[in-house]
């Protein structure tokens, strides 16, 4: 989720949405014989397309991405660079909280979900208190203005009320992005203050300045990827 000019925006809203993935690739924890086919064939689930690794009946970075967050989420959430609006609609499908129907995605980039489009996440429009979970999927180190965007989601989460985030390392970002060159980032502007990927130290040191308290860390898709449990008290 990058800040982008008006006009840019208008130009990139013509992304079409990828179909939502199987449910059962969705399904936490695996089977045995889903886990060890996605070991064997891990090559393949990172450098093909995430719904052609799907048709195959493998688990795509994706799925493992949303699979590990529709654990997590509580009540009414709102998904930061929600690009589709997969998350938030898969949330309201799977979820009998009441409040998950309120749940909003916003993205400065319409990509065909029916997400909130914004200039930017530094202000957010929502009440103070409002949200019980803020979500920010694979999408903090290309938000320009993250700081502010965390201090936002503090702001409009209610106390006791959940931060969760995903992230790469600067290295394995940096070859994520080169290795799928097909990505979104492929198919919009990137700003120059965008990075490949964030250290643990850097996030947390985002997460911690912005007024949350650390819970845990989850390590997911054979380490490469971190989820980042936060509260705010």
């Amino acid at each position: 989720m990058a800040t982008k000019e008006p006009e840019t925006q208008q130009q990139a809203s013509v992304v079409l949405k990828n179909p939502a993935p199987p449910e059962k690739l969705l399904i936490r924890p695996k089977t045995i014989l889903r886990g060890l086919a996605d070991f064997l064939f891990f090559p393949a689930r990172v450098l093909l397309p995430d719904p052609v690794t799907e048709k195959l009946g493998l688990s795509s970075l994706r799925t493992e991405r949303m699979g590990i967050m529709l654990q997590m989420i509580q009540g009414r959430c709102l998904d930061i660079g929600a690009q589709d609006n997969l998350l938030m609609s898969l949330y309201k499908k799977s979820s009998s909280d009441p409040e998950a129907m309120e749940s909003v995605g916003v993205d400065v980039i319409d990509w065909g979900g029916d997400c909130m489009v914004l200039p930017n996440s530094a202000v957010l429009p929502f009440d103070d208190k409002s949200f019980n979970t803020v979500t920010l999927v694979a999408c903090l180190n290309h938000i320009p203005e993250r700081r502010e965007t965390l201090h936002e989601a503090q702001r409009i989460l209610k106390p006791g009320g959940l931060l969760l985030v995903t992230m790469i390392s600067r290295f394995v970002g940096y070859l994520d992005h080169r290795l799928r060159w097909w990505g979104e980032h492929s198919e919009r502007d990137v700003h120059q203050d965008e990075l490949d990927g964030m250290n643990r130290e850097e996030v947390l040191e985002l997460i911690i300045e912005a007024g949350f308290q650390m819970e845990r860390q989850v390590p997911f898709f054979y380490g490469l990827n971190t989820l980042y449990i936060a509260r705010k008290v």
